[in-house]
């Protein structure tokens, strides 16, 4: 069977939520994925111009790690979806699939809870959860590379082969966009009051909100200028300037957490039993020796064990020619660069009996300016809305639908027939 309506497809990330129709060339909601509880009312608040006009309010989390914890207001960061994806009107969740985005270390509770909502809750008809690198790669035509997300909270590194995530070796890390704002914020701590970086009617609001307008808006816009105009003097709201000539390359924190100390912060050296704790260089370096130890046989004196290094030589090559830099943060000035250059030498130096140097190429899924940026900040959207346009599929000599159906989703019907058994099946 086919569906006529899109499906509606929801990237929530840590810092925004990105949402749209499958069959739409970019998602039509962009937003805060925060949200505020009105102590009084006990109002949900979503938005950013509802949350600034409410600046006294506690500000509040929706994801930790790259996953969804608070189930009992996800519901409310969703159902605004269906209440504002077609020009700000609501649409009946009940008519359309919905298609939700989740990290590949998302635990088996989560999953559940998600079906329930969906389901239970906002009574959707069919209802998928698709793996964030996969989509990436897909978006791309590729079902092998390795992909490196920097987001908000959370970078990651994925390697994928024949569309399947290796997750032994795959990792992630805290040391993403939000670490270097930290960063970034300590830097203009030294230089001024924390108030002469927030408009005076925010002086005020609540520590949580000014904490989210900083980081939302002047730590990005700051960014922005230093990374692309290198300016030496900053103008704060209250038109001063200040004098940021002597200020780091804030980016090389992703690298090597432990180059610059925060106050109050305490970053632990790297342990190899951690590999949460390392940089992005090593979190790479880490991903690929243990794909190799997997890989690789032990004794390649046989003829099997010289088939399996051969095939691994191939598949390293082609895991390394399709290397996809992406997320938010990615598109920070010169960072793909620097990722590439690494990888490169990183190959050199910890892999010198194999020629991989020379394979590591950075893919791009568009080539024009504006699309590259488009498809590191929605590229997981992008990838979501292909599976989904699955559904869409009329033509009977692909059979499209039924095989999305069959792989990809869950219908209600066999959610309220076989429940947890099959969340269990379909979103491994």
């Amino acid at each position: 069977m086919t569906y006529t309506a899109p499906a509606v497809v929801i990237d929530n990330g840590s810092y925004t939520t990105k949402a749209g129709f499958s069959l739409e060339d970019l998602p039509s909601l962009v937003f805060n994925s925060n949200y505020m509880k009105h102590d009084k009312t006990q109002q949900v608040i979503i938005g950013d111009e509802l949350m600034e006009n409410n600046s006294e309010q506690q500000v509040m989390k929706l994801l930790d790690d790259g996953l969804i914890y608070d189930f009992d207001n996800i519901v409310h960061n969703w159902q605004y979806v269906f209440d504002n994806v077609d020009n700000n009107n609501p649409i009946n969740s009940s008519e359309f699939p919905l298609v939700v985005t989740e990290q590949p270390w998302n635990t088996s509770k989560n999953k559940v809870n998600s079906c329930q909502i969906a389901f239970e809750t906002l009574q959707v008809p069919i209802f998928s959860l698709v793996k964030t690198p996969l989509a990436q790669l897909y978006r791309c035509g590729k079902s092998t590379g390795l992909v490196i997300d920097i987001g908000s909270s959370v970078t990651s590194v994925t390697p994928i082969l024949d569309g399947v995530i290796q997750l032994k070796c795959s990792y992630h890390s805290k040391y993403a966009g939000d670490f270097v704002n930290l960063h970034v914020l300590n830097y203009l701590e030294s230089k001024t009051a924390i108030n002469s970086l927030l408009p005076s009617k925010f002086a005020n609001s609540s520590e949580s909100f000014k904490q989210y307008y900083i980081s939302r808006n002047i730590l990005q816009e700051y960014k922005n200028l230093s990374l692309n105009y290198q300016i030496k003097d900053y103008q704060l709201y209250n038109h001063e300037f200040i004098n940021v000539s002597d200020q780091q390359n804030y980016l090389e924190n992703l690298f090597d957490p432990t180059l610059n100390k925060l106050p109050n912060i305490h970053i632990p050296e790297p342990s190899i039993d951690k590999p949460g704790s390392h940089g992005l260089t090593n979190l790479v370096f880490l991903a690929l020796k243990n794909l190799e130890s997997t890989l690789l046989p032990q004794n390649t004196n046989d003829n099997t064990s010289q088939n399996r290094y051969q095939k691994f030589i191939e598949i390293f090559k082609l895991l390394l020619s399709n290397v996809l830099i992406t997320g938010g943060t990615s598109a920070a000035n010169g960072l793909p660069d620097h990722i590439i250059n690494d990888l490169r030498a990183l190959t050199q130096k910890y892999f010198p009996n194999y020629p991989f140097s020379y394979a590591v190429q950075q893919i791009r899924p568009s080539n024009t300016e504006n699309a590259e940026i488009w498809d590191r900040q929605f590229g997981a959207w992008f990838g979501a809305c292909n599976l989904a346009s699955m559904l869409n599929d009329n033509d009977e000599k692909s059979n499209s639908a039924k095989i999305a159906l069959d792989n990809w989703f869950i219908t209600k019907a066999d959610y309220e027939e076989l429940g947890e058994d099959l969340v269990a099946e379909k979103f491994k």
